[in-house]
C-alpha cells in the first residue's frame, strides 16, 4: 500500500506499524486500511503563492482510494478525482489539459482499456498510468501497447505512487518540448525556402527587365504612330494589333515571375511535369540569349500527371538550372543545358545534364547538405539544394547528381505517378 513513513510539523519523521495483509477478504477492507494511515488533515495551505503544479487526473471507482492517492499526490500536483473514465474523458472535451492521468483497470462504464484509448484519440500528449491489483498485471501489461507508459501495483507506497507521477510528467513534458522544436524548424525550413526564392528572383529580375523591353518598345512606338497622323483602317488595324500582341507579351512574362514568386501554403495538384519544366525554362530565356546557352528540350511524349506542388517543383527545376548555368557561363561562356523526361509506370524522371566544368568527386558526397557551397562569399547561401532535396523527398521521390570531370553535370529527379486525389 502507500508509505509507512510520514513527516510530523515538527518535521520529525515517526514510523507507522502497516503490518497490513496481502490477503485482505476484499478491496474494501484494504481501502478502510488506507485510510486509517491517512486521516483527512484538520488544516489545509491556503496559499496560492507556489509555482504551477503539474495537473493529474486520478479515475477509480473506489471514493477510498481516490482520498487516499489524492492526501499523498496532492503535495506536488493539482490533482482531480473522478470515479469512471468516461467522466475523465467528459473533463477533457470540458478543455481541461492535464499531464497524467491514472486509470484502474475496472471501472463502471468504459474499461480502463476503452477509456485510455479515448483518451489518447482526445489529447495524444498526455500521459496514462494504470493502478491495478496483482490480479490485473496482465492486462496491464497489455495496456502498454495502446499509449500508457507505465503501471503500479496495489499495494504500493507513497514514494512509488509520487515517482510513477512524476516519470509521466517528465514525458509528457519531454513531448512538448520534441512538438514545439518541430514546430519552429518547420517554421525556419519555410523561412529558408522562401528566402531562397527570393534569392532566385533576384536573379532572374534582371533578365526579366531586359526581355519586357522589346515588347514594351514596340506598344510605346505604334501608339505613338496613332497618335501622330490619321491612317486608314487597315494600318490602324495593323497597328492595334500588334500593341495588343506585345501587351500580352508584357503581361505573360510578369505573370509568370509573379506565380513563382508567390507565397501560399504547399498544395498537392494533378499535374503534368513537362508543363512545370516548359514554364522554368521560359523564365530563364533571356538570360540563356545572352550568355549563348542552348537549350535542348527532350520531353516525352503522353507523359502521365501526377500529384505534385507546381510551384515547390518549379523552384527544384529552377534552382539545378541556374547552377548549370552559372556553371557553363563560368566555365567558357556557352554550352548546352539538355532537359529530359521520361517515365514508366511507376515513375516519373527528369534529367538535367549541362556541359560545364562538371562537380570535383570530394564535392558530390556533400552537395546536399545545408549550407554547403563551392561558390564565393555573396554568390551563394548553400541552402539551395538542400532544400531542392526537402522538397523531392517530400513528394516522396529521390533525387540524384553525378559527374565527370570536364563533361559537364548531371541531376536527376523521380517522384511518384500517384493518381488523382479527389
Amino acid at each position: 500500500m502507500f508509505g509507512t513513513t510520514i513527516a510530523k510539523p515538527n518535521n520529525r519523521n515517526f514510523e507507522i506499524p502497516f503490518p497490513l495483509k496481502r490477503d485482505l477478504s476484499s478491496r474494501k477492507a484494504r481501502n478502510e486500511e488506507v485510510l486509517k494511515m491517512y486521516p483527512e488533515p484538520k488544516n489545509e495551505d491556503k496559499n496560492n503563492n507556489y509555482e504551477k503544479k503539474p495537473r493529474i487526473l486520478v479515475a477509480d471507482d473506489e471514493p477510498n482510494i481516490l482520498r487516499a492517492m489524492s492526501l499523498v499526490l496532492k503535495s506536488k500536483f493539482d490533482v482531480t478525482m473522478v470515479t469512471s473514465g468516461n467522466k475523465g474523458i467528459e473533463k477533457i472535451r470540458q478543455g481541461m489539459d492535464f499531464d497524467v492521468i491514472s486509470l484502474d483497470l475496472q471501472m463502471p462504464g468504459l474499461s480502463g482499456i476503452e477509456s485510455l484509448k479515448a483518451i489518447k484519440q482526445l489529447s495524444p500528449s498526455t500521459e496514462v498510468l494504470f493502478v491495478t491489483a496483482h490480479s490485473d498485471v496482465e492486462s496491464a501489461k497489455g495496456a502498454l501497447k495502446f499509449g500508457a507508459y507505465d503501471y503500479i501495483n496495489k499495494p504500493f507506497n507513497n514514494a512509488e505512487l509520487i515517482a510513477a507521477f512524476c516519470k509521466g510528467v517528465k514525458r509528457r513534458n519531454n513531448v512538448i518540448k520534441v512538438e514545439k522544436t518541430k514546430e519552429q524548424l518547420a517554421f525556419v525550413k519555410a523561412q529558408l525556402m522562401q528566402s531562397e526564392k527570393f534569392s532566385a528572383i533576384g536573379q532572374l529580375l534582371s533578365g526579366v527587365a531586359h526581355e519586357l523591353n522589346n515588347p514594351l518598345a514596340a506598344v510605346i512606338g505604334f501608339s505613338e504612330l496613332l497618335l501622330m497622323r490619321e491612317h486608314p483602317p487597315d494600318i490602324t488595324r495593323n497597328y492595334l494589333e500588334k500593341i495588343n500582341k506585345n501587351s500580352m507579351l508584357c503581361k505573360n512574362i510578369i505573370k509568370k515571375l509573379l506565380l513563382f514568386s508567390r507565397k501560399e501554403e504547399s498544395k498537392l495538384e494533378y499535374i503534368q511535369i513537362n508543363h512545370v519544366i516548359e514554364s522554368t525554362i521560359d523564365l530563364k530565356q533571356y538570360d540563356f540569349k545572352v550568355d549563348s546557352i542552348e537549350v535542348v528540350r527532350q520531353l516525352a511524349d503522353n507523359i502521365p500527371n501526377t500529384m505534385a506542388d507546381f510551384y515547390e517543383l518549379q523552384q527544384v527545376f529552377l534552382n539545378i538550372i541556374n547552377n548549370a548555368h552559372q556553371a557553363m557561363k563560368m566555365d567558357a561562356g556557352t554550352g548546352i543545358l539538355t532537359v529530359k523526361s521520361e517515365f514508366d509506370k511507376k515513375t516519373i524522371r527528369i534529367s538535367f545534364l549541362d556541359t560545364g566544368p562538371g562537380i570535383p568527386q570530394k564535392n558530390l558526397q556533400n552537395i546536399f547538405e545545408p549550407l554547403f557551397t563551392t561558390k564565393k562569399r555573396g554568390e551563394g547561401t548553400g541552402l539551395g539544394l538542400s532544400i531542392c532535396h526537402e522538397i523531392i523527398k517530400k513528394h516522396n521521390g529521390d533525387i540524384f547528381v553525378a559527374s565527370d570531370k570536364q563533361k559537364g553535370a548531371c541531376f536527376v529527379i523521380e517522384i511518384p505517378v500517384v493518381d488523382r486525389i479527389s
